[in-house]
């Protein structure tokens, strides 16, 4: 609080704070978010790679992970508050375009109100999409009018699902240029997999956000795993969970004590992206096992969303068991023979189901295809949907 009514006085006297120095030969992207989101590390890496961009990443201090980072930015600035990210604005001249990501909105809607650069927003998660228009849960009612602003009133949309297209169907048809663009594969953590499948000793992992019992399970109850860790070690599966680095250790606590007495529940420190591929290519399925029956959550929301862990797995070259709920992520899946649809119900006799499988030809095929979903076959897109916005833009404010 005191930091914003100081930041808030040195914006109104125009007290500068951070500057972009220019670099005469390579244009300034800036990436920015209302919290860090790792996928934009893993974007601007490979933008930076084949475009000769200079990257700057504008992330909340609060809300900075170090793990979901990297060490190819440019630049990283912190801003503390609403006022000291204008401040950092203020002070930024000649960026070629501002790449904002959500959720959540709040600050990438400031943002683009205070720039003249050309701004696009990157949706994946989309707030409309989990409970509607008239959510019961306060901050995500609270977001939906900025992120309202960011899908229609940005320069330009890339949707990392296909969310955005139902949440602009429900705000209204006024829509910037989109590019669809998926999570896709960073080519740099692929990983082979050589191993045999044990009937006696098959490992499934988990990476991503867990939630404890003491959670409202119509908002966590898919990354509620108790009954799962339970169905499984009654099967004598090993069942590993990495949990995101943004989890918090209340969520958690109870999977770590769960790990301790039961010897097919293995509960793991969190891993950096860089690290997370090789950690995954140890066990044999990553499991995305999110039904319908065990949220509140829109049936839009699962036929429409991603996830990242999807294509961690396929980085680390093992097939995924994923929930038929799933509709999209089926689709990826299927298209590219990266796994195995699996039922609720199926659950509870997984082994007998992964016995009929031809392990090491899921292997393969997941191998052989996933160079075609890579950020490295694709990015030259991102790029060009870059230039394209900012000439439209530029053409927009000569008229």
């Amino acid at each position: 609080m005191l930091s914003s009514v100081i930041d808030w006085f040195l914006y109104i006297l125009f007290i500068p704070t951070e500057s972009l120095k220019k670099d005469s030969d390579k244009k300034a992207i800036v990436y920015v978010s209302d919290r860090m989101i790792v996928r934009s590390s893993r974007v601007a890496k490979w933008v930076k790679r084949f475009g000769g961009y200079n990257t700057i990443l504008l992330c909340p201090k609060l809300f900075f992970i170090e793990k979901f980072s990297n060490n190819q930015w440019d630049k990283v600035i912190l801003y503390r508050n609403k006022y000291h990210l204008l401040r950092i604005l203020r002070q930024m001249k000649q960026v070629y375009l501002f790449h904002g990501f959500a959720p959540k909105s709040f600050y990438p809607d400031l943002v683009r109100q205070h720039i003249k650069a050309p701004f696009i927003i990157d949706m994946q998660d989309v707030y409309a999409c989990y409970y509607g228009l008239n959510p019961t849960v306060r901050w995500i009612k609270a977001e939906l009018p900025h992120e309202k602003n960011c899908l229609q009133l940005s320069d330009g949309l890339v949707g990392q699902s296909l969310e955005p297209n139902v949440a602009l169907r429900k705000y209204g048809k006024i829509k910037p240029p989109t590019l669809f663009f998926p999570l896709y594969c960073d080519n740099d953590f692929f990983q082979t997999n050589i191993k045999n499948l044990d009937p006696d000793n098959i490992h499934f992992v988990y990476a991503g956000g867990v939630a404890g019992s003491h959670r409202d399970k119509a908002q966590f109850g898919t990354i509620q795993f108790h009954h799962l860790i339970q169905v499984l070690s009654d099967q004598q599966i090993h069942f590993h969970i990495y949990p995101s680095p943004s989890n918090f250790k209340a969520d958690y606590k109870e999977y770590e004590e769960i790990s301790i007495q039961n010897k097919y529940f293995h509960f793991h420190q969190s891993v950096s992206q860089d690290q997370l591929a090789v950690e995954l290519s140890k066990y044999h399925f990553g499991v995305l096992p999110f039904f319908k029956a065990n949220t509140g959550q829109s049936a839009e929301k699962f036929k429409y969303a991603t996830t990242l862990k999807l294509f961690n797995y396929i980085e680390a070259g093992i097939p995924i068991l994923v929930s038929e709920d799933l509709v999209y992520q089926n689709w990826i899946i299927k298209r590219n023979n990266a796994g195995v649809t699996i039922k609720e119900n199926d659950l509870n006799n997984i082994k007998e189901v992964i016995a009929t499988l031809d392990y090491p030809t899921l292997v393969s095929n997941l191998i052989k295809n996933r160079e075609a979903i890579s950020l490295k076959a694709h990015i030259p897109r991102l790029i060009n949907f870059y230039n394209n916005v900012v000439i439209r833009t530029k053409n927009g404010e000569d008229n």
